[in-house]
């Protein structure tokens, strides 16, 4: 059978803790605030761990991830700029 890729979107930029990035932390090892040409902005963060999990509730098909508060204000100054 055929391989046929399915174009979902394409990254306009990532934002990360030390400003815009190429690439996502040497392999996405870090938090990133994800910018596509979709209409959509996406957010990469640590899993939560079970205990944290068990305090949160998200509707179906919703999730949580952690980034550090610090992270996260670092992030927010640039999506002005995005």
């Amino acid at each position: 059978m055929p391989y046929y890729p399915l174009k979902i979107m394409t990254i306009r930029r990532i934002l990360g803790e030390n400003g815009p990035m190429d690439a996502l932390c040497s392999g996405g090892q870090c938090p990133a605030f994800i910018i596509a040409d979709n209409g959509n902005a996406y957010v990469q963060g640590k899993k939560l761990k079970q205990e944290e999990r068990a305090n949160l509730s998200a509707p179906e098909g919703e999730d949580f991830v952690a980034i550090p508060l610090l992270t996260l204000r670092k992030i927010a100054a640039q999506v002005g700029e995005a």
